[in-house]
């Protein structure tokens, strides 16, 4: 719907957001089915997604709702929180930056937006952005680099333009986008279900149903991902024209935002800018990626907009100090896992220990700092390439070769596909369960039932242990012959597991080198060094070359350096 003024973009905004909410409702409910597949194989095996979906929605869809309602709005209400300790914001009061809080004071209060916590970002590029709203979860940033740059009446300009998004409801929107895509992605990291390292091919290879269900768990995951990663697109570009237009109405100063603009304008990306780019006042244009109309197109729009506001001597405020040295005040953000512009770190953070569960009470924000680093390694990205099913491109072939490989192996002799959708439907997981949480079973003339007269059953187990052996007995009774024939499949195993080793040296050349023992050409020993070193030709680099001779070796023996080995 196209945005008209600030009072649709408002009605707007609240329609998207109340959407975002019932989005990430969904989204939660489709990957919570998956995370809690396998606890309910063991607990409940009667309820879960894959033996009885309309039980499983009956019994647990209301319970999972509210805590997917309790947990968004723990991180809808904590945005500001997160942002803050992500990007090193100091929050400080009128004490600490008298000039740039009664400024930000004075245009939050002349739109009526209630007064949010003020905070100075230590970086020298110039940009601004508002979290939340409110004094508990509202937020304006400022770098230092925009207060050292811009005089009073821009930067009145800049924050009332700040302070309309809180006003028209932008703050929301993006808040909620947070608590959608952060929920998302940790359901993504913490779902089993999901083919994420080729080590997961041996699951598939020892219960064939997991593939199927793996599968479907990755096409789950990777929905919700793209529901989260729309929700972003939704950010209008013409909220940016809105409050600008906000600003020009507070302030009766249109010349001070086009100068804003013209110091701002491409010159604010700062670290880790690229994480909360909707938040930005000057950010990446919607041609480069972001969620920002082009500067050009916002200072046209200011000049139409205040073309009868414009005085050209109208005089500016000044209040501006020089930069003084504050002497043992220098802030030192420690950055134990330094990441790219997108957030993801460097290198793989450590693995979980028993020491990083202690750091939690012993340095909290370095555990805090790993938790993040954690979780910004593992996100899927748009970068990664996936399909609909959620599969990377190195793990397509190998999960192709252990489909294949799992079909032919278990194709009926008969042909009777019946018996292959029994082997592969979800069916065969919950019996799996339902036979392991029977209890123990007795074998012997005596118990043909299997019940051990000794074990106090549930009545769940009973009736488990009795549709067994009423099963068992019916199929001995009508196809006997079935039950003692081999399979037919069972004479291609070895051809199966040479094209399995044939495929798995297509997908990782450097893997299939491994498991066989075979070492890389590029890799030489020391004996190998030193005997290249001898061989070498004692004129000018190239000389032997450009000649066409052999390099000959040389008539006296290289001096050694006594102390210093060579590695």
């Amino acid at each position: 719907m196209a945005v008209h003024g600030y009072v649709t973009h408002a009605a707007r905004n609240r329609r998207f957001t109340a959407l975002l909410v019932l989005g990430y409702i969904v989204a939660f409910e489709l990957i919570g089915a998956f995370v809690l597949t396998m606890l309910l194989l063991i607990v409940d095996q009667e309820h879960t997604i894959l033996s009885d979906p309309v039980g499983y929605a009956l019994r647990y869809g209301l319970p999972v709702a509210i805590f997917s309602a309790l947990l968004f709005r723990r991180l809808y209400r904590g945005h500001a929180d997160a942002v803050m300790h992500g990007l090193g914001v100091q929050i400080v009061s009128r004490a600490d930056e008298p000039r740039f809080v009664a400024i930000a004071e004075q245009a939050c209060t002349t739109l009526g937006v209630r007064l949010p916590r003020f905070g100075v970002l230590d970086v020298n590029e110039p940009n601004a952005l508002t979290i939340g709203e409110g004094p508990n979860c509202g937020l304006i940033v400022v770098t230092r680099g925009l207060l050292e740059r811009l005089d009073d009446d821009e930067l009145l300009a800049v924050l009332a333009h700040e302070a309309s998004h809180i006003r028209q409801g932008d703050t929301r929107l993006l808040a909620a986008n947070h608590a959608l895509m952060r929920t998302t992605v940790l359901l993504q990291i913490h779902n089993p279900l999901r083919f994420e390292d080729w080590r997961q091919m041996i699951l598939p290879l020892l219960l064939p149903p997991l593939l199927l269900v793996m599968l479907a768990g990755g096409a789950t995951t990777m929905a919700a991902m793209t529901l989260a990663r729309f929700a972003r697109r939704g950010l209008k570009l013409g909220r940016d024209h809105i409050a600008d237009g906000e600003a020009v109405r507070v302030t009766h100063f249109p010349e001070a935002l086009l100068s804003a603009l013209v110091k701002i304008g491409g010159h604010g990306a700062f670290v880790g800018s690229q994480r909360v780019e909707g938040a930005l006042f000057d950010g990446p244009a919607d041609h480069e990626g972001g969620t920002h109309p082009a500067i050009e197109a916002r200072r046209d729009a200011i000049s139409k907009l205040g073309q009868g506001m414009m005085d050209s001597s109208r005089q500016r405020r000044d209040t501006r100090s020089a930069p003084r040295a504050r002497f043992g005040h220098a802030r030192s953000a420690r950055l134990l896992y330094p990441a790219d512009a997108t957030g993801r770190p460097l290198e793989p953070p450590p693995t979980a220990t028993l020491g990083r569960f202690v750091q939690r009470f012993t340095d909290p924000d370095a555990h805090r700092q790993w938790q993040e680093a954690c979780i910004a390694w593992c996100e899927w990205r748009v970068s990664d390439g996936r399909n609909a099913i959620g599969l990377a491109p190195m793990m397509i072939i190998p999960v192709a070769a252990i489909a294949m490989f799992l079909l032919v192996f278990w194709w009926p002799a008969d042909g009777d596909l019946s018996k292959l959708a029994a082997r592969f439907g979800p069916g065969a997981l919950v019996e799996m369960a339902r036979e392991v949480n029977s209890g123990p079973e007795c074998i012997g003339p005596s118990y043909r039932d299997g019940i051990c007269p000794e074990y106090q059953y549930s009545p769940g187990q009973l009736a488990a242990k009795r549709a067994k052996f009423a099963k068992v007995a019916t199929e001995a009774s009508v196809e006997p012959a079935v039950l003692v024939q081999p399979s037919a499949a069972s004479g291609l195993a070895m051809p199966l597991f040479l094209l399995l080793l044939i495929c798995l040296a297509v997908a990782s050349p450097r893997l299939m080198r491994r498991l066989v023992g075979v070492v890389d050409a590029g890799t030489t020993t020391i004996d190998d060094e030193m005997s290249a070193r001898l061989n070498e030709p004692s004129g000018p680099i190239g000389a032997a070359s450009q000649s066409g001779q052999r390099p000959r070796a040389s008539a006296h023996p290289v001096a050694t350096d006594f102390g210093r080995k060579r590695v």
